[in-house]
């Protein structure tokens, strides 16, 4: 795995334990990585992505991972009598991975290339697609209020990296942008995976909320080991190409959407769960994630 990923998220973590940063540094990050850098990536890497029929497989993997969540979170929710409140979190956090922050840099350094760009098709067509439709609609409901198609749709076509989508489907025909263009673009997409790493560190926080332990339990070992599982099986059956099966194997692997979290946390979904998940199934990736790169490898 790339160091560059764990020396990030360990400069995150040091500097929240042992400097005083601004208030807003975090908003902020973010901001900069959801309306500037990812946007700029998908612009220059959709327009050179293939998209065939084998496309359908990654896609089908996420909503694999996100309908489990969600029918495990309400299942258990039954069983253990959780509130509407946790079963969101457990259905968002756990369901939605972080396929473009860590699953990017993380699946190119395993598979290249041609690797990254079908982790492209499973984030933008599959994670951000669940947490933009779906994912709006089960934190409304958890909150206790109704979504309407306006709603979701003005969040929908309002998400900066959605506009990019749009845009880098025009110019898919031209082949993508001018170079004098694409290639200042594609250096600032470039800046996503260190400051989204060093902003994880920084929002780590591992206290396990008190009653909230089978929630969190729950959550991590489906994110991390029974998604990519069922996810396996289910690209198997397909008898897709070895590398699309690995690659959707992985993303599946990956830790919880950082979005996801933040949309739970501000939807005040028990906030200390949505971090505390968060958390935990970060760290815990760095070790999991090796293991089923070695499983899918042999």
């Amino acid at each position: 795995m790339n160091p560059l990923l764990i020396i990030c998220l360990l400069l995150g973590i040091a500097a929240r334990r042992f400097l005083t940063f601004p208030e807003q540094l975090v908003p902020s990050i973010n901001w900069w990585l959801i309306t500037i850098a990812l946007p700029a990536l998908i612009i220059t890497l959709i327009p050179h992505t293939p998209i065939t029929q084998q496309s359908l497989v990654p896609i089908a993997g996420m909503w694999c991972v996100f309908l489990g969540a969600l029918g495990l979170a309400l299942l258990l929710g039954k069983l253990f009598s959780w509130s509407k409140e946790v079963v969101g979190v457990v259905a968002l956090v756990a369901g939605i991975g972080n396929t473009s922050f860590m699953g990017y840099p993380i699946v190119q350094s395993y598979y290249g290339a041609a690797g990254l760009q079908i982790a492209v098709i499973a984030d933008q067509v599959g994670s951000f697609i669940i947490l933009s439709t779906v994912g709006v609609m089960v934190m409304a409901l958890c909150a206790g209020k109704t979504p309407t198609v306006k709603m979701i749709a003005q969040r929908v076509i309002t998400f900066p990296p959605f506009i990019a989508l749009c845009v880098s489907l025009l110019i898919r025909p031209f082949h993508g942008l001018p170079s004098f263009l694409e290639v200042p673009l594609a250096q600032i997409g470039a800046t996503l995976t260190p400051l989204a790493l060093f902003c994880v560190g920084l929002q780590i926080a591992l206290r396990p909320p008190r009653g909230a332990l089978s929630p969190l339990i729950s959550g991590i070992v489906w994110k991390l080991i029974a998604a990519p599982l069922v996810v396996w099986g289910v690209v198997w059956v397909t008898h897709s190409a070895p590398l699309t099966q690995q690659v959707t194997v992985i993303e599946a692997a990956m830790a919880p959407m950082i979005a996801a979290a933040i949309m739970a946390q501000r939807a005040g979904l028990q906030p200390a769960l949505a971090n505390a998940l968060q958390g935990y199934a970060i760290l815990l990736s760095f070790l999991t994630l090796p293991v089923w790169h070695l499983l899918l490898s042999r």
